[in-house]
């Protein structure tokens, strides 16, 4: 351990933590990046199996101990509903906060805690990790330098049958999470979008809850000449491709691979693209890299505001929800959906 090695809190070591975050914070203790980790959740099985993967970790038996324990930095990974509330304690207490994504359930939560964060002199990060790809940085600097040409058409088709190792039924409330696969998913793919293309000057919305959480949704995005189209599922195999055409060529991501991607250009044919990247796991260095830009406030770090657009479109997209068509009903049982969803006439 180096003399100037951060220490680490963090709240919530559900699968998030356990799969990622934890191998990232070994990765950073062997570097000698940072020091001890100390780690709540309110199950304590949770916590000492999250502290089990460090080599220097304790536990916390509440919020309260872990917020008075030293750190540079806390980690946010609890359920989104109590993102807020613990964030502002901790940023009221002195720490730099990343917090998962979610960052906020709605803008105005959001900007409670952009807020606290301006106040107490604190940074405020979103965990958005897909923006430390390689990949996705590559395909950043593609489309705004203007090698594909004017953009002609977006889709996104992400998803598949349900196997995010989650503890409890919470995760499919609004109650714990605010939604469902557009709040969850939804969140980076917005943020990509944004971050590639920037704001679309509107929207549509559909998604296929009842009274509940959606488990797909569809949002079609406005740009000047062309339209983004989303598909996100959680039943559904999505090939799990993000597809950008322009005029000059064309461009194709599979999702959450951090290096690779599928560049067209006309007449130079097609190639496919690896980006440079440090040799490892790629997907627990960016976790790594996220957690050092928080710490130092690199220019990688995406911040609370930056992220501010993203949560506003997921309040616009519930605002403007319609139903999803579901020609697989029979008449009585689309009656019974349009009650539950809250549309029958």
């Amino acid at each position: 351990m180096t003399a100037n090695a951060a220490n680490i809190a963090i709240a919530g070591c559900g699968a998030v933590s356990t799969l990622y975050y934890a191998p990232a914070l070994a990765l950073l203790q062997q570097q000698g990046r940072i020091g001890g980790v100390r780690a709540f959740d309110p199950d304590m099985d949770r916590a000492r199996a999250f502290a089990g993967l460090l080599q220097e970790a304790r536990i916390s038996p509440s919020f309260a101990d872990l917020l008075a324990a030293p750190a540079d930095l806390m980690i946010v990974a609890s359920p989104p509903m109590v993102h807020a509330d613990q964030a502002i304690a901790a940023l009221n207490a002195g720490r730099h906060v990343l917090c998962e994504k979610p960052l906020a359930v709605g803008s105005a939560q959001a900007q409670q805690m952009i807020d606290a964060a301006a106040r107490s002199n604190r940074r405020l990060l979103a965990g958005h990790i897909r923006r430390q790809f390689p990949a996705t940085n590559a395909i950043a600097d593609i489309i705004q330098s203007g090698l594909l040409g004017d953009i002609s058409a977006v889709s996104c088709f992400e998803g598949g049958p349900f196997a995010w190792p989650v503890s409890g039924p919470g995760y499919f409330t609004k109650a714990a999470s605010g939604g469902g696969v557009l709040q969850d998913i939804g969140t980076h793919c917005l943020d990509l979008l944004t971050w590639w293309l920037g704001q679309p000057a509107g929207l549509s919305y559909e998604d296929d809850a009842l009274g509940g959480v959606e488990a797909n949704c569809l949002v079609r995005l406005d740009y000047p000449g062309f339209e983004a189209r989303i598909r996100l599922s959680r039943d559904w195999a999505q090939p799990n491709v993000y597809r950008i055409a322009g005029a000059k060529g064309w461009l194709e991501w599979p999702v959450n691979d951090p290096v690779n991607f599928t560049l067209y250009l006309s007449g130079s044919g097609i190639a496919h693209v690896r980006t440079e990247a440090p040799a490892g796991d790629e997907f627990h260095l960016a976790f790594a890299r996220q957690i050092e830009a928080a710490l130092d406030g690199g220019a990688n770090a995406v911040s609370a505001s930056a992220v501010l657009p993203v949560i506003a479109m997921i309040d616009a997209c519930y605002a403007a929800r319609t139903p999803m068509h579901l020609p697989w009903l029979a008449p009585d049982e689309a009656a019974r959906a349009r009650t539950l969803a809250g549309t029958a006439s």
